[in-house]
């Protein structure tokens, strides 16, 4: 299945949190698709700080919360969890993404292996995905975005493969 830029991207915890932690969830807005949050992954943002961020985000609408509650997506994260390598989030969103043709915002390469290991044509988006599309969308620029990888290796333990977004967008 090949899904375009405007399907709906289920966020992870991992991404969700590289963008509360340098304060611009504002950066999600210019992607302009659905962004649907699991209620496992809302679950693990756990620090109060980081929840009231993602409590405003899902009050102003940027972001939706759902429950896996479909039998197939529960049978499936149930047979996430024997495989017994990700939490609660991954498997929420890799769950729900695999059984409604949603991108997956996951940042953990073991997840999205298997995902593709479980579907092909599996879409996977990453947090520097999603700054080069909001670059393309022109809600950020790419020396600021440049400076966003450096915060995010400097101060968050997020080190990204990615050095600069110089000749991408």
């Amino acid at each position: 299945m090949v899904l375009s830029d405007k399907a709906t991207i289920v966020l992870d915890t991992s991404v969700l949190l590289n963008f509360i932690r340098i304060d611009r969830m504002d950066l999600l807005q210019p992607l302009a698709v659905p962004l649907l949050v699991p209620e496992d992954v809302r679950e693990e943002v756990s620090r109060p700080d980081q929840r009231k961020v993602l409590e405003a985000a899902i009050s102003s609408g940027l972001l939706h919360v759902e429950s896996i509650a479909d039998r197939v997506e529960v049978a499936l994260f149930a047979d996430l969890a024997r495989i017994g390598r990700f939490g609660p989030g991954e498997r929420a969103v890799m769950a729900v993404a695999l059984t409604r043709g949603m991108a997956a915002g996951l940042q953990e390469r073991l997840a999205g292996a298997e995902m593709r290991r479980r579907d092909k044509a599996a879409r996977i988006i990453t947090t520097e995905d999603i700054v080069l599309r909001t670059i393309k969308a022109g809600g950020i620029t790419v020396p600021d975005a440049d400076g966003l990888l450096v915060e995010w290796r400097t101060h968050h333990r997020f080190a990204s493969r990615i050095k600069t977004f110089e000749g991408m967008a």
